[in-house]
């Protein structure tokens, strides 16, 4: 998760993300890319090498501050297979209408302890995805 060091206009998030699909099918890397309240949340999945670059490159990236890793680790099956970098902009009506709740913080959510894997935050994205899939 980042945030962004300047709001990007449409415009330059679709530049963004083409640069980042070419280079993630040279990667094998797949994944999803999820800006919530000029938040990214991010989740790829690849090679752990490439996933390792990436992760620095994104690091190193003007565009984000403030950066935190909320997971990693190994999988035994691909959940973006299809996907060199799915991108959904979700605004906070999308967010009642998918967890019940319009005044998510992700500050609060992520920083204070609780199970990720289990945040609302996660609904979003795999609700966006089983959208994407039907």
């Amino acid at each position: 998760m980042s945030s962004q060091s300047r709001i990007m206009s449409q415009e330059s998030i679709e530049e963004f993300l083409f640069q980042v699909r070419e280079k993630n099918k040279h990667l094998a890397i797949t994944g999803i890319l999820l800006l919530i309240q000029g938040k990214f949340v991010q989740y790829i999945e690849g090679p752990a090498e490439e996933i390792d670059k990436v992760y620095q490159s994104i690091s190193k990236d003007k565009r984000h501050t403030d950066m935190i890793l909320l997971d990693s680790g190994d999988l035994n099956e691909r959940q973006f297979k299809n996907w060199s970098m799915a991108y959904k902009e979700v605004n906070n009506k999308q967010i009642k209408a998918i967890v019940g709740k319009e005044d998510l913080s992700l500050e609060d959510a992520f920083l204070k302890g609780k199970d990720v894997k289990n945040h609302p935050v996660l609904s979003v994205l795999y609700d966006f995805v089983k959208m994407l899939s039907s």
